[in-house]
């Protein structure tokens, strides 16, 4: 009898573990939902000086958030209330809350600490360091992050932020997700790059993914819009599809072209946006001028003469004399020759496409006639660094591993 009872508390305890095992799995497989943490994020300001957007998503909905935010190791504290906002749900997915916080009056150059609270649940405090007034610095940039699992992207941000720790922020080029309506896929995105999120700001591109929905057709994006507080200075109507905002002296121009998928709701979208970046760039006195956005210039195949996105944009490049052109939605890497009115000319635009940084791959992606390098990183996902300064801005392209596939200066 006693071996008997030393047997079934035996399996008694052999389930607890086990249960306990299993739930402690569940709870890492999502990470952020119920978590204290939440998917917290920080998003680009115009104004990286004095300000810092950081929002956070939970599954508690109806509760109240807040940021509380401090200098480095300061005893007195601000708290910041956070606007709640209710992301679509698909095909009968579980609610989410997205919980946005925009801390301003900030110092230059100064070490701070943050942490979230949503209802009685609230984040370790976690730092970041305000733009100084210096005019250097680093940026990551992320070709396509589209997968299946993540399990690439996360890999690629990884070793992106391993290499480069004192990267002042991060941009991927559109396509974050295979669909910009799959709840999964963005948990899976979100999850691949927690610590990256939480560290630096994202600058996000939207892509033609984005704009899909469950059924592969055309959509407006609203999870992405709903998702990223990016600055709202961008065309009226359509403030979170295009935005500027500057960093060191570099202005950074986001455009948005997704005509294709998008005209049906918006007939002059290309337009919208070719008004507004004439007035932008007319106005910045920022020494450098870099744009970013998914698809490039040329039709396809690439022979020479410029797509609809091209002939709406590049005549503006040429007359505002933009430095760098950074592009995506093809998953190569390739660099033009400096180019003005679709010539080679020292005082023109260098194109740039960014490859990927997820697991999706295009055997077939064309080499153009104008491309100085083409790499098409079939092998591995690849990540560029930005580094910009008031002498030259550079750029160069790594594989995942490390090794170097493609570097250059522009200077003037």
């Amino acid at each position: 009898m006693a071996k008997r009872k030393k047997y079934i508390w035996g399996i008694i305890v052999a389930c607890i573990a086990a249960g306990l095992y299993i739930f402690s799995i569940s709870k890492s497989a999502y990470t952020g939902f119920d978590s204290e943490a939440g998917q917290i994020m920080q998003v680009i300001t115009a104004d990286m000086k004095h300000e810092r957007t950081i929002s956070w998503k939970t599954a508690t909905v109806g509760s109240p958030g807040s940021l509380e935010i401090r200098v480095k190791h300061a005893k007195d504290s601000t708290i910041v209330k956070a606007e709640a906002t209710d992301l679509p749900v698909y095909n009968g997915g579980k609610p989410y809350t997205l919980y946005t916080a925009h801390a301003a009056n900030l110092s230059p150059g100064t070490e701070y600490e943050y942490r979230i609270s949503t209802g009685k649940r609230q984040s370790e405090w976690k730092a970041f360091k305000t733009e100084t007034e210096s005019t250097a610095f680093k940026a990551l940039i992320f070709g396509d992050s589209q997968s299946v699992d993540y399990k690439e992207w996360a890999n690629t941000a990884q070793k992106a932020w391993g290499a480069y720790p004192d990267a002042a922020f991060f941009t991927i080029m559109g396509d974050l997700v295979d669909n910009g309506q799959d709840d999964y896929q963005w948990n899976a995105w979100f999850d691949g790059a927690a610590k990256l999120f939480a560290a630096m700001p994202i600058a996000p591109v939207m892509g033609n993914h984005e704009a899909y929905n469950l059924d592969w057709k055309m959509a407006v994006p609203n999870y992405y819009l709903s998702l990223f507080s990016v600055p709202a200075n961008g065309p009226a109507g359509l403030e979170r599809y295009a935005y500027s905002y500057d960093y060191g002296d570099v202005h950074f121009i986001v455009l948005n072209t997704q005509a294709e998928e998008l005209r049906s709701w918006y007939p002059d979208f290309l337009k919208q946006q070719q008004k507004w970046l004439e007035k932008d760039l007319s106005q910045t006195q920022k020494k450098w001028k870099v744009v970013l956005m998914h698809r490039g210039i040329w039709k396809n195949p690439f022979n020479g003469p410029l797509d609809e996105i091209g002939n709406m944009f590049a005549p503006v490049f040429d007359t505002h004399h933009v430095d760098l052109v950074l592009t995506g939605h093809v998953h190569s890497y390739a660099r033009t020759a400096a180019l003005k009115n679709s010539r080679r000319d020292p005082a023109g635009t260098i194109y740039i496409t960014t490859g990927r940084s997820g697991e999706k791959i295009w055997d077939k992606s064309p080499r153009k006639p104008m491309d100085e390098v083409y790499y098409n990183p079939i092998d591995m996902p690849n990540y560029l660094v930005l580094e910009a300064s008031q002498a030259a801005l550079k750029v160069a392209a790594f594989k995942q591993n490390g090794d170097l596939i493609d570097q250059t200066e522009i200077k003037k």
